[in-house]
């Protein structure tokens, strides 16, 4: 990663030759053709870790004559603004214009060496106006190939905030409970909203409270709050309590991580001090429990069986009962097509040159009503990741849920399901 300071920056600081972080354009160069090669660089540096386009040197890094500071009537600020905003999405960028060659070459009155400094991006990956994604290859500005962009797009999915949730014992009093809000990638989850229904009965006189308001949580600052006591925690949460919690990352996007909470298998045993006795005996029926409730499980998990671990089968069931019919389709492509992951989202009018050589799914607008709501439900559960890097929409199922698709909870296959429809 690129860092420089323009505030200090001067010619003398410029490497003598490009390098993958700087690229350097000759004053000779028309400004028509200066303005398609800035494009393609911010692309080519927003997409591989930032850099700096400088125009008006020769390839050793020395100022041959400089740009001119107006192009036509337009000032060069305005001229390179309107070129870097048809990158989509536009990078973040920073301008200097330098008059002063520090002894290395010259610049003419009038004209000036043009610094763009492309900070790196998270967002890519980013589209020059040509509709092409460029990549810095070594000392050159190269088109990215295929599995480059989508390198880049699955770099984006995991720069994006991931929230889950924990249960703990008080770190200063384990008679009580905690649950946790923790973040599980490096982008910070911004303005989270925390609800929790319906309401642990510790926490029921204080339903004004709710839902908890928190600026950020990510992973040095997770949001730990009391929910109930050690010895109550397993009859507070036997029933049906959802953990709901909304939030937005650092580009407005809206998130919504939901959960149940399942305390009786997921705090720990406490270690007993100077508690009265009520309070002993009622810890120690809870350990009994918890024993009994984890020998259960073990007998059952240890069973030899070639699948994937155990999954948390009540999410895959309020997605199913949400979206019935579109996961039916997947389960019927994928009976057909088991290795298959990739699939696009297309309208009947649409002509679309699919690969031969890379089987992909195709699911309809005019068949499923709200497709793209539906799979925002899928990514909301992360079972899904968006992978568009050009006009269709095309998403990535996960393992987990293609062994979920492919397989039941109890080791046997799924009935195949029927459809008329036939993927690309």
């Amino acid at each position: 990663m690129l860092k420089i300071d323009l505030e200090s920056f001067d010619l003398t600081q410029l490497p003598t030759a490009e390098d993958d972080h700087f690229e350097f354009k000759c004053s000779g160069v028309s400004m028509d053709d200066l303005k398609k090669k800035l494009k393609c660089a911010v692309s080519g540096f927003a997409n591989s870790g930032g850099g700096c386009f400088v125009a008006g040197v020769d390839g050793d890094g020395n100022a041959d004559g400089g740009v001119p500071l107006k192009v036509g009537k337009q000032a060069l600020r305005d001229w390179v603004d309107q070129a870097v905003y048809q990158v989509e999405p536009t990078p973040s960028y920073e301008i200097k214009l330098i008059q002063d060659s520090a002894g290395r070459g010259e610049i003419k009155a009038g004209f000036a060496v043009l610094l763009v400094v492309i900070a790196e991006s998270n967002a890519g990956p980013h589209m020059a106006p040509d509709k092409c994604y460029y990549i810095r290859a070594g000392a050159h500005t190269e088109r990215a190939q295929h599995f480059i962009v989508e390198a880049i797009w699955a770099k984006r999915h995991l720069s994006k905030p991931r929230l889950t949730h924990s249960l703990r014992l008080k770190p200063d009093k384990e008679l009580v409970a905690q649950l946790g809000v923790l973040a599980l990638t490096d982008a910070p989850a911004l303005n989270v909203s925390i609800s929790i229904s319906p309401l642990p009965r510790l926490l029921q006189n204080y339903s004004a409270q709710f839902p908890i308001k928190c600026s950020m949580i990510d992973r040095s600052n997770p949001y730990f709050f009391d929910i109930a006591t050690y010895a109550g925690s397993s009859s507070e949460f036997d029933r049906d309590i959802v953990l709901n919690a909304e939030y937005d990352d650092l580009a407005g996007n809206h998130y919504v991580y939901s959960a149940a909470i399942q305390a009786t298998s997921s705090l720990p045993p406490i270690s007993i001090g100077g508690d009265p006795t009520n309070e002993i005996v009622k810890v120690l029926k809870s350990i009994d429990s918890t024993i009994a409730h984890l020998k259960t499980s073990r007998e059952k998990v240890v069973k030899a069986s070639p699948l994937l671990p155990k999954r948390d089968e009540s999410v895959f069931s309020s997605v199913e009962a949400l979206i019935p019919e579109l996961l039916a389709d997947m389960k019927n492509d994928l009976s057909q097509y088991p290795f298959v992951r990739e699939f696009v989202l297309l309208s009947d009018g649409w002509i679309y040159d699919a690969n031969p050589n890379n089987i992909i799914f195709s699911y309809y607008f005019e068949q499923h009503p709200y497709l793209r709501g539906k799979l925002r439900i899928l990514e909301n559960h992360a079972l899904v990741y968006e992978i568009t890097y050009n006009d269709v929409l095309r998403f990535v199922m996960t393992e987990e849920l293609a062994a979920y698709l492919l397989e039941d909870f109890n080791g046997e296959s799924q009935p195949k399901i029927s459809s008329d429809r036939e993927c690309n």
